[in-house]
């Protein structure tokens, strides 16, 4: 999980952004906390010190008689009048309970602030302070201001236990919108193939930050252009220049055997010779036909084909081989699959792969050439009986000039082009190409291809 967490920039994004703005409003609803309930302290500090005021100069310079009048100050407000020597002369009406004198004695020092204790189960702020015949008590009973902070503090607790879910939900949305520029790139990008080469992005359908990487991009596909367009002039060129000289040769050759100016002992030699110029003659024509298919101009003509004659055409030429191998070619066409494409290209495609099959198919066995539609697209599958593939093997198969068994002769080994042809026909035609084997069962080869 860990290493799926630091791989993505989407989860990265959303964790990142989902603490960023959980901290944030983790602080502001702290600041917010911390504000309100100073506001409150200073609120009944100020009501306190406002109505110790009122009481001075009622007492001190108005000289007001100490009656239950002088002591209506507030609703949420307790008074108690002493003489000099703290004996109490006037309270307000359940202020001894409340507020008892010997749990809150008057201090020595002047304007002293208390705090009542939790454990009589009332909030309350005493102030007390001296006047001219004795000593003033005045306690201000904050329960519901207390209780307001209490709420206010579990609305904030509340709202911030949701919002790092918000918080990230939000985030990913806004993040996975941000990414899709990026993952357009990458479709893009990923939709790159030999024979579009010639493809260039346009820049300006991406996000300035995506901009360098746009360009790097042209600039790579303008230099796999040129390589590759000059990879296969040079196999075009050395196919080219080998294949007038082999021709040449086998000319001679075949004098030479036609006059039998040789002694004898010369025959198998030279019909072995024979046999390795037909071999390099046919891998010369197959790298002149793989130039042709993987230059990015190359256009195929794409016509509606008949499937089931196209499955018959191709197996046609390899029934009397098949008879020599006692190998049956059963031909099985499911439902009615369409195919668009070129014919010859498909049938060569198809004559590989059914030479393959025959080759490696041991006496008595069976060729399937099966047709048939999926979700839009035709499938055709060469399977057989044979000895297999190692699995070691089966995914480098279509690498030019791979052979499963390198010391297999030329005759019953090939050159090991076949697949690699029937892998650039297909991507001709913008299918897919692929194979499953079991040494000792079989093989399956399978093409994808656009109906349409």
């Amino acid at each position: 999980m860990l290493e799926g967490f630091q791989r993505s920039i989407l989860l990265r994004l959303t964790v990142s952004a989902g603490l960023g703005i959980s901290l944030m409003a983790a602080a502001t609803g702290i600041y917010l906390y911390s504000s309100f309930r100073h506001a409150i302290t200073v609120t009944i500090v100020k009501d306190l010190e406002n109505t110790a005021k009122v009481l001075l100069h009622r007492l001190n310079e108005d000289e007001l008689p100490l009656d239950k009048e002088a002591l209506e100050v507030g609703e949420h407000l307790l008074v108690r009048v002493t003489d000099s020597r703290k004996t109490v002369l006037l309270e307000t009406k359940g202020m001894d309970q409340l507020v008892p004198m010997a749990i809150y004695p008057i201090p020595e020092r002047p304007w002293t602030f208390l705090e009542s204790r939790k454990d009589l189960g009332h909030n309350l702020t005493l102030l007390s302070m001296p006047y001219s015949k004795g000593w003033i008590q005045i306690a201000r009973n904050h329960d519901t201001e207390d209780m307001l902070v209490r709420q206010f503090r579990t609305s904030l607790f509340s709202v911030l236990g949701v919002i790092p879910l918000l918080a990230a939900l939000v985030g990913y949305w806004i993040m996975r919108n941000a990414l899709r520029p990026l993952k357009r790139l990458a479709k893009r990008a990923g939709s790159i193939r030999p024979g579009n080469l010639q493809m260039r992005l346009d820049v300006s359908e991406f996000p300035s930050e995506l901009e360098p990487i746009a360009v790097a991009l042209n600039g790579t596909l303008a230099r796999l252009e040129l390589a590759f367009t000059r990879l296969g002039e040079v196999n075009s060129d050395m196919a080219h220049d080998l294949r007038t000289p082999v021709h040449s040769l086998r000319l001679e050759l075949e004098g030479i055997l036609s006059r039998r100016e040789y002694p004898p002992e010369l025959d198998e030699p030279l019909s072995g010779m024979m046999e390795t110029l037909d071999h390099m003659a046919a891998v010369i024509e197959q790298m002149l036909f793989l130039a042709r298919t993987e230059d990015p101009a190359t256009q195929i003509q794409r016509s509606a084909l008949d499937v089931e004659a196209l499955l018959r055409g191709a197996a046609a030429p390899f029934e009397s081989i098949a008879e020599d191998n006692q190998v049956t070619i059963e031909i099985e066409v499911s439902g009615h699959p369409e195919l668009m494409g070129d014919p010859t290209l498909l049938r060569r495609a198809l004559h590989n792969l059914l030479a393959n099959a025959i080759r490696h198919s041991r006496p008595g066995g069976h060729v399937v050439l099966r047709a048939s539609s999926e979700s839009g697209n035709c499938i055709l599958e060469v399977l057989d009986q044979g000895e297999g593939i190692p699995s070691s093997v089966v995914t480098r198969l279509g690498q030019r000039f791979l052979r499963t068994d390198p010391s297999r002769d030329q005759s019953k080994g090939g050159a090991g082009l076949g697949l690699a042809i029937v892998h650039s026909i297909v991507r001709m035609h913008a299918g897919t190409f692929e194979i499953q084997s079991r040494e000792g069962i079989g093989s399956r080869t399978k093409i994808t291809l656009p109906s349409t």
